[in-house]
C-alpha cells in the first residue's frame, strides 16, 4: 500500500469499534507495510437535527470529506443508494441475519405474559411483533445493547429484540432466549453483513478491501437493497427483506407493514444469482399492488 497509515472509520460506539478491529485483523495479511489508524465518527455528523437519515451517512460524509480512507459499518445502516463518489468495495461473509429475543427466565415470545413490555426500537421490529402479538407493549428506546441489557436487569422491560449479529459481536450469546424465524420477524435489509466503503478514486484501497468480499453475501445483500430501492423507502417505514442464495438459486422474502402491524404485506419471490435486481423488483411491485403502496404514501415516501 502507498499509505503508511490507513484511516479506518467506524461508528463511535462499542459495536462500531469491535467490528472495525475485526475487519482490520482480516485485512492485515493483505497490507504490505502499512497500518491502520482508527477514527470514530459520531452519528451527529450525518446531517441536521430533526430529520431522519441513514445511520451510515455519517461515515460516508467522513469518507467524502477526506476525514477517513476506509469506512466499516453494518450494511443494514447503509442507504440503498450510495452517494456519488462512494464505492461499496466489499460485503463480508454474513453473520446470522435474524433477530433474537433476550428475555428473563428463558422465556420465548409465545410464553410472554399478556402486556409484556419489549424494547424493540426500530419501526420494523415494532410492526412485526405487534402483528404477531398485539397485546405486547413496545418500548421505543434507542440506546445501545449494553444500555438495553441494563434496562432488562433492572426490570424496566420484560425483553429485548435485537439483531443476532450484534449479540454475537458484543458477546451476549448466552442471554438469547429465542432466535426468530421470518414467520415472526423478517430482518432489516443487509442485517448480519459488514460493508467496506472507499472513495471511488482509491484504487489501492478498493483492491485491499476486495479481499474480504464474499460473493454469497454480496448477492443476498444486493437483492435486499434493491428491494429498498424499488420501494424508494428508508428506515422510517417498516420494510424487511431477507434473501437466501443456495447454489445459483436465489429467493427473497419481503415485508411491508404500518406502524402497529395492522396493515401487513409479506411474500416471497424466487430467482437466480445474477438476477438480484429483477427478483427484488418483482417482489416489491407485487406487494405494492397488493396494497402496501398506501403505507408508503401515508408516510410520504416514494413507490410511485
Amino acid at each position: 500500500m502507498t499509505k503508511p497509515s490507513i484511516r479506518l472509520g467506524v461508528r463511535d460506539n462499542r459495536l462500531g469499534r469491535i467490528i472495525g478491529h475485526q475487519v482490520a485483523e482480516l485485512l492485515k495479511p493483505h497490507l504490505a507495510g502499512g497500518a491502520f489508524t482508527f477514527v470514530p465518527v459520531g452519528d451527529g455528523e450525518a446531517g441536521g437535527r430533526g430529520t431522519w437519515s441513514w445511520p451510515g451517512a455519517a461515515l460516508e460524509r467522513a469518507l467524502l470529506g477526506d476525514v477517513i480512507d476506509l469506512a466499516v459499518q453494518n450494511m443494514k445502516d447503509v442507504a440503498p443508494e450510495a452517494p456519488s463518489g462512494v464505492v461499496l468495495a466489499a460485503v463480508t461473509e454474513r453473520f446470522t441475519p435474524f433477530d433474537v429475543l433476550i428475555a428473563r427466565d428463558g422465556t420465548i415470545v409465545d410464553e410472554l405474559p399478556d402486556g409484556s413490555s419489549i424494547s424493540a426500537h426500530t419501526p420494523l421490529r415494532r410492526a412485526q411483533l405487534l402483528h404477531y402479538r398485539d397485546d405486547l407493549c413496545i418500548v421505543d428506546f434507542a440506546g445501545s445493547l449494553d444500555d438495553r441489557i441494563r434496562m432488562l436487569e433492572m426490570g424496566e422491560v420484560d425483553g429485548l429484540v435485537v439483531s443476532a449479529s450484534a449479540v454475537e459481536h458484543l458477546g451476549y450469546q448466552d442471554r438469547v432466549t429465542e432466535v426468530f424465524t421470518t414467520e415472526v420477524v423478517v430482518p432489516a435489509p443487509g442485517q448480519g453483513a459488514l460493508g467496506l466503503q472507499v472513495h471511488k478514486g482509491s484504487k489501492d484501497l478498493l483492491k485491499l478491501a476486495k479481499h474480504l468480499d464474499d460473493p454469497v453475501a454480496r448477492s443476498e445483500v444486493s437483492t435486499e437493497r434493491a428491494f429498498l430501492r424499488e420501494l424508494q423507502s428508508n428506515g422510517v417505514v417498516a420494510v424487511g427483506a431477507l434473501a437466501k442464495l443456495d447454489g445459483t438459486r436465489l429467493s427473497l422474502e419481503g415485508v411491508i407493514a404500518d406502524r402497529d402491524g395492522v396493515q401487513f404485506f409479506r411474500d416471497t419471490e424466487p430467482g437466480r444469482m445474477g438476477d438480484e435486481n429483477q427478483v427484488a423488483a418483482r417482489l416489491a411491485r407485487r406487494l405494492l399492488l397488493d396494497g402496501a403502496r398506501g403505507i408508503l404514501a401515508d408516510a410520504g415516501e416514494g413507490a410511485r
